[in-house]
């Protein structure tokens, strides 16, 4: 009986002294100690729901349609940092204009007197090559409150070169820019937008680098009308969209007053590419690719006012930037084997 009694006392120390060494063993490792995250993205259907995605080049290039987004925080907590981002959820009428393949000491100023004037900061993705060549220009970016980002040495297809190659584009650039603005770039945007998983991870590891695509795209590159860049740019642009267009054309620059213009007057303000995402409020619940399919739609209510009823009677809205399912594109997507173009 004395011999139960002690080996019962002996456990019940061994497991109270158990309990913090377990504690402190699994523990989260802090936020501030973690690597960076390589989490997998997610690709936006036109509903405005996410799917598992593995295709090579991942985002969409059509007009209005949302490129990849990476999985949102959980509900209730504040937004994890994303490893990509192709718009956010935002509270207000907040949009980012992006400007890419530049500086062209031909347009490039020409721009910058443009946005200087209406008081909007943008966000240029930047060849690194061009950089060089014409430093004054990133200098007058950042002197007049824009944000300058990566775009690559000089305009590959990263997954098609090797991943020594795809760093030294990537290095190239950050170590110019940093040079010439006293700061290393926090994004790249791939060009072409084309990427892959692991590449995206091997370079996240690498550099830190978060990767902006977007939600609008004029096809500038393709179709060099001033009127048919503005027109496209103002019909698809939604709050929190990013707008991929290119400095290096003459016509973009002469759609941008007007743009920028109809843009204010819908009252929409104009914010770089990390003031967007400080404002991210996540993105909808993603919904998974599943093998089980898909409940039944019910039938529609014979009588009109019974179906306006249910629509009003707390159906959630869609999130702006939704489109609905039979959507198709405004323009035709972009091909990049056939582009004779930089994008």
């Amino acid at each position: 009986m004395k011999a139960s009694w002690g080996f019962l006392a002996f456990a019940v120390v061994g497991a109270m002294g158990l309990g913090p060494a377990f504690g402190q063993t699994f523990q989260p490792v802090p936020s501030a100690t973690r690597p960076p995250a390589t989490q997998p993205l997610a690709t936006m259907t036109p509903t405005g729901t996410f799917a598992a995605s593995q295709t090579a080049a991942e985002p969409p290039a059509a007009a209005g349609m949302s490129a990849p987004a990476a999985t949102p925080a959980a509900a209730g907590t504040s937004p994890q940092k994303l490893v990509a981002y192709s718009s956010a959820v935002v509270d207000g009428p907040y949009i980012a204009m992006t400007f890419d393949d530049g500086p062209n000491p031909e347009t490039t100023p020409r721009l910058l007197k443009m946005l200087e004037q209406r008081g909007i900061k943008a966000t240029f993705f930047v060849l690194g090559s061009r950089a060089t060549a014409s430093p004054a220009i990133i200098r007058q970016m950042i002197a007049q409150g824009h944000e300058v980002a990566n775009h690559s040495w000089d305009h590959p297809q990263l997954p098609k070169i090797s991943v020594a190659a795809a760093d030294k584009q990537i290095g190239d650039t950050n170590a110019v820019i940093e040079q010439l603005t006293g700061k290393a770039p926090l994004y790249v945007r791939p060009p072409y937008g084309a990427m892959t998983p692991a590449l995206r991870a091997h370079l996240r590891e690498k550099f830190g680098s978060t990767f902006i695509y977007w939600s609008v795209d004029p096809l500038d590159w393709k179709d060099r009308n001033p009127q048919v860049i503005h027109d496209r740019i103002v019909s698809h642009a939604h709050p929190g969209a990013i707008v991929l267009v290119h400095d290096i054309h003459p016509t973009t620059v002469d759609a941008m007053p007007k743009v920028f213009d109809d843009l204010k007057a819908k009252g929409y303000k104009f914010v770089t590419v990390s003031e967007l995402i400080a404002m991210n409020k996540g993105v909808p619940e993603p919904k998974v690719a599943s093998a089980t399919p898909a409940p039944k739609k019910k039938p529609k209510p014979a009588n009109p006012a019974s179906a306006s009823a249910a629509g009003a009677n707390g159906t959630a809205a869609k999130p702006v930037s939704a489109k609905p399912a039979s959507a198709k594109p405004a323009t035709p997507t972009r091909n990049s084997s056939t582009s004779m173009g930089l994008f």
